[in-house]
């Protein structure tokens, strides 16, 4: 009789599984429903994924030929990086569905914003020649350019796109998998 039960309780149990199996993969609804989210997613035009905080010193030896003395000054600053793909350009084509397997096919991540508040921008250091000027407010800014310029111009080798991408990936793969899909392939644009 016990084998019985457990024969009956093994069955039971392997058609609520089959069911389960059954029942998570998207019918042509639910196809038209992942088009329609990931439309919707899309309409958010970007999707940040990661924020850096990059410390910078930024200084400026300013000695010239025609000047007697020299003057210097350090700076410390702070700027925010976010970046992350823009969607204003997805569409459906963008999506392939295939049963249980889908692919979507995404923009390479890029800077989404910058931001060097002046609030946490400070002197450190500041010298300067009997005979030579305090740098001027608009020449601090100019200095302070030059090195938000540098930031910008380091960001691929920062790994924050490379770490945008992979979040992106991320957030793709577990939306699509709660949605039921077995098989997710997210890739990026080819250049």
């Amino acid at each position: 009789m016990r084998n019985k039960t457990n024969s009956i309780r093994l069955f039971g149990l392997c058609i609520l599984l089959a069911t389960t199996i059954v029942g998570c993969a998207p019918s042509k609804e639910e196809q038209e429903s992942v088009e329609s989210r990931l439309q919707r997613m899309a309409e958010t035009a970007e999707l940040g994924t990661v924020e850096y905080t990059v410390k910078k010193i930024v200084k400026c030896n300013d000695k010239q030929k025609y000047t007697v003395g020299d003057r210097k000054i350090l700076f410390q600053s702070t700027a925010y990086l976010k970046a992350g793909v823009k969607l204003d350009n997805f569409s459906a084509d963008n999506v392939k569905i295939d049963g249980e397997n889908v692919t979507v096919t995404l923009p390479h991540a890029e800077l989404l914003s910058f931001n060097m508040p002046a609030g946490e921008t400070k002197t450190v250091f500041e010298d300067y020649g009997f005979f030579r000027s305090r740098f001027t407010a608009a020449e601090q800014n100019e200095i302070l350019q030059l090195g938000e310029k540098d930031i910008r111009e380091d960001v691929p080798n920062l790994g924050i796109l490379q770490d945008a991408e992979k979040n992106a990936k991320d957030v793709f793969t577990a939306m699509l998998t709660q949605m039921g899909f077995k098989n997710v392939n997210i890739k990026f644009e080819e250049e």
